[in-house]
């Protein structure tokens, strides 16, 4: 016969069987005979009437009632007393009476589990304290064999074996962490059990937070920082269902995952003083804390906050002769680092908060901008902008799902993450059911919430929907008719999107979807703020490093354009760093260009090839490049737009980004 989870996969086991699995895995028997379509809870009346495997199930229990366990009792009492223990006969006998005349009346009336079931209970209750004069030394011997021997015997060990032992087993905590490294799988199995026998749920929680510290500590040496933000391990748990420590330590990875992605000193510095800062924070936290997991975690942070003092006490000293370089190109502005470099938004930002901050508009919004033109920042910014409303930022790009069950899942998920990190706010688990459908009662319960609360779902590169749908435009519709709910009927969710394209230049689908969005526009940075932003981007930058001449330089080859402005200041501080001078000069302007060119390929790539733009279009930005002066007026009214719009072209026809030309001519 077969086997599953150590239990025989039949119907109802047989009478030995039967009792055994009552004595030592009760709960597996409970959901096996669930399984198999046996409810233990009916009443014995109704399994009798019902016939099947219920009346055999209800006959067997009722003879290990009344014949097997009093003569199990009675043996057992019979040679604990001829081995010298005093056993008061009387009164066991009157115990197991009782037991089988409850049992017996109580299973007619009310249940198997609550009568027959729970007078076998009664009678065998005098069985399992014994049973753990038995358990106590196999479980040393088993870990000593281990230990010394060499072999994994685990899988010997009473836990996995008895679910209901409720005195504690020795040693069982070092057991599991001796396997968890040779046998990972058993190691998981026992912690299983431990999770379900009462005496051995602390020892399987002790062992449980040591691999997790274990692990966390081993990932943050090799400094695998993708996998600490994502708490993926062999013992970590998922992001939903972490602690608060295990959530702060993510928050924590993700600072420094930054950390070790830039090649700047001064921002590097920043992370980790930021992460310190959350760690020391955690710390804190802890100290008032005295729960199993409090000491195993309060080694853990002193270990990381280590780790973090190390690197940022070598990065100061790697820059301590450098100037300060806090430009940020190619990374989104956020609040907590660059709230500095947030500059020239300040009346789009007033026109968003008196949108989303009405709390009787239903208003949703389309923020439409060319690429790289700062959308993602201004999004970024919002939380602190519109602080009585629980923002989700949901980048499309970043986050590369196929399907609408997994954009379903994934936007839920990190909306519910965001809320609880930024407002410590509950959000709804996404509902059971097809994926749109569960969508739309999750909205509802958004619509729905206690109290005040508001929601604004921004969706980051919108454009990409249409390709989660390659095959399915009654799917695509459908998401499409829910977003148009939304935004047309629900008060308290908003919808705001963000793309390149507008509406009108992406087909009826659309154009009908979103009829009623507010379409706001977003371009480059005029030309005093930029002036601003490269002389003084920070309080307590050095005024004589960037002079207003070298900014000027820096506009005339971008107009504005705020990708590429951060880019050369940073590509100049970075040359003046290397040759080791604290001015720039309007020569350096030029001689980063080349950097421009290459570290924004991607950027100039995308403008030639993949903003939509017709060929007629492109025979006009090359013959900009070539210094030839064709007629704006030639271009067809609808492709000026179109060019304007993406802030290719200026208002007079000329070249919107100048230093695009010097890309072009490369190219051609």
């Amino acid at each position: 016969m077969a086997e599953r989870d150590g239990l025989a996969v039949e119907t109802v086991p047989t009478l030995g069987r039967l009792a055994r699995w009552l004595l030592l895995r009760p709960i597996s028997l409970h959901h096996h005979l669930k399984a198999n379509g046996i409810d233990p809870e009916a009443a014995g009346w109704r399994l009798w009437r019902e016939g099947g495997p219920g009346r055999v199930y209800l006959l067997r229990m009722l003879l290990l009632l009344t014949i097997g366990m009093p003569g199990l009792v009675g043996g057992v009492g019979l040679l604990l007393a001829l081995v010298g223990v005093d056993i008061d006969i009387g009164e066991m006998a009157l115990g197991v009476a009782w037991g089988v005349a409850g049992g017996v009346a109580g299973g007619v009336a009310w249940g198997v589990a609550g009568g027959v079931a729970g007078g076998v209970a009664i009678i065998i209750s005098y069985l399992r304290l014994p049973l753990y004069l038995f358990e106590w030394p196999w479980q040393l011997l088993s870990f000593g064999l281990q230990r010394h021997g060499g072999a994994v015997t685990l899988g010997w060990s009473p836990v996995l074996h008895h679910e209901l032992s409720y005195l504690p087993l020795p040693a069982l905590t070092a057991h599991i962490l001796d396997t968890a490294t040779r046998d990972p799988e058993l190691a998981r199995r026992a912690l299983d059990a431990c999770a379900v026998a009462p005496g051995q749920r602390r020892a399987g929680r002790r062992a449980l937070v040591e691999l997790r510290v274990r692990e966390l500590n081993a990932l943050l040496e090799a400094r695998a920082f993708d996998d600490l933000a994502e708490l993926r391990g062999d013992w970590l748990p998922d992001s939903d269902s972490a602690d608060a420590t295990l959530a702060a330590l993510r928050e924590t990875a993700r600072q420094l995952r930054a950390a070790a992605l830039t090649r700047l000193h001064g921002q590097r510095a920043q992370r980790l003083a930021a992460a310190e800062g959350q760690l020391r924070a955690v710390a804190n936290g802890l100290l008032d804390q005295s729960g199993l997991e409090s000491g195993p975690y309060r080694a853990l942070v002193e270990r990381w906050i280590a780790f973090v003092k190390h690197w940022h006490a070598e990065t100061e000293a790697e820059g301590a002769h450098e100037l300060p370089n806090p430009f940020r190109a190619g990374q989104p502005l956020d609040p907590q680092f660059g709230q500095e470099l947030f500059r020239g938004r300040d009346i789009l930002v007033s026109h968003l908060e008196a949108i989303l901050g009405d709390a009787s508009s239903a208003a949703s919004i389309a923020l439409i901008g060319p690429r790289r033109c700062g959308k993602t920042s201004l999004l970024k910014m919002l939380p602190i902008k519109l602080p009585d409303i629980t923002t989700v930022f949901f980048d499309l790009q970043d986050h590369p799902v196929e399907t609408p069950g997994a954009l379903v899942a994934a936007l839920v998920k990190t909306a519910r993450e965001q809320a609880r990190r930024d407002q410590r706010l509950m959000l709804p688990e996404l509902p059971a059911g097809a994926p749109l459908e569960a969508l739309r009662e999750w909205l509802d319960r958004l619509e729905h919430l206690q109290g005040e609360a508001r929601v604004l779902i921004c969706l980051d590169e919108f454009e990409r929907l249409e390709t989660l749908f390659p095959n399915d435009q009654h799917a695509l519709r459908q998401f499409m008719g829910l977003v148009r709910a939304t935004i047309q009927h629900r008060r308290r969710v908003r919808i705001l999107v963000s793309g390149a394209a507008p509406f009108d230049e992406l087909g009826e689908l659309w154009d009908d979807h979103f009829i009623n969005l507010r379409e706001i526009a977003i371009g480059h940075l005029a030309h005093d703020d930029v002036i601003e932003l490269l002389t003084r981007p920070t309080a307590d930058f050095p005024p004589e490093v960037m002079p207003a001449a070298v900014a000027e330089a820096v506009w005339c080859r971008t107009l504005g354009q705020p990708y590429l402005v951060q880019l050369y200041g940073q590509l100049i501080l970075m040359r003046l760093n290397r040759l080791e001078r604290r001015r720039a000069e309007v020569a350096d302007c030029a001689a980063v260009e080349p950097e421009v060119l290459g570290q924004g390929a991607a950027y100039f790539r995308y403008i030639v090839g993949k903003a939509n733009i017709p060929a007629a279009g492109l025979e006009y930005l090359v013959a900009l490049a070539a210094g030839e002066a064709p007629d704006p007026g030639l271009l067809d009214r609808r492709l000026r737009r179109r060019l304007r719009r993406r802030c290719l072209i200026t208002d007079d026809g000329g070249l919107g980004i100048p230093v695009l030309a010097a890309y072009l001519r490369r190219e051609d």
